[in-house]
């Protein structure tokens, strides 16, 4: 749940256990238990519209990577083909096809850097940083997110989500509960492919 949602929603919910708990003061008040839930009940679809939304968007970035690659991959191979189809004519490689033969390209290896992920508060308190080491061969970091239902336990992994596609590999998550603990883990990409996954780590503000 989303931290500025989650917050009004604890505090109406334990307005109304406290109007439940004594009824007779709030008779004839326009305030009641069910017009609170009706509320929280709002706030609740707000936040799944949220998340469904948030998801959707990480989804289609992860797609639109996916496309790009399978493009660069078409491209190249038509660059192939051209180069030997005009074989000993590097002028009009470069003047028609926009070909510079000079400029011979290593075909990226799927990223295999071994990964760690660190974790650490913000400076202002409000939010996790979450790093990891740089990759040669990485085009960009795909990061994934849980959060577990039992802050004490480090080694049950909860259901880890995409969270993050970015260039960096440090980013703050200021979308984050106290008292909650949060996994990370992140894995490099490229044109080739994905690396493997890091080890799930994990914190609680």
């Amino acid at each position: 749940m989303l931290k500025y949602i989650l917050e009004p929603v604890g505090k109406l919910l334990k307005l109304k256990s406290g109007i439940e708990k004594n009824p007779g003061k709030w008779t004839g008040q326009s305030v009641t238990p069910e017009s609170i839930q009706l509320t929280v009940d709002g706030l609740n679809k707000v936040d799944k519209e949220a998340d469904d939304a948030q998801n959707a968007a990480i989804t289609k970035l992860s797609e639109a990577r996916s496309v790009a690659a399978a493009a660069e991959l078409e491209a190249d191979s038509i660059i192939n083909l051209a180069i030997g189809l005009e074989k000993g004519s590097p002028e009009k490689l470069s003047n028609d096809y926009g070909i510079n033969v000079k400029k011979s390209s290593t075909p990226k290896s799927i990223p295999s850097t071994s990964h760690l992920v660190t974790l650490k508060d913000d400076v202002d308190g409000e939010g996790i940083i979450a790093s990891t080491n740089v990759d040669p061969d990485a085009s960009m970091y795909e990061w994934q997110r849980g959060s577990s239902t039992d802050a004490s336990k480090t080694d049950v992994i909860p259901e880890m989500k995409l969270f993050k596609v970015t260039k960096k590999t440090t980013f703050v998550d200021d979308d984050v509960v106290k008292g909650v603990r949060y996994f990370y883990r992140v894995r490099a990409t490229n044109t080739a492919g994905a690396g493997a996954w890091s080890e799930a780590v994990s914190r609680v503000q």
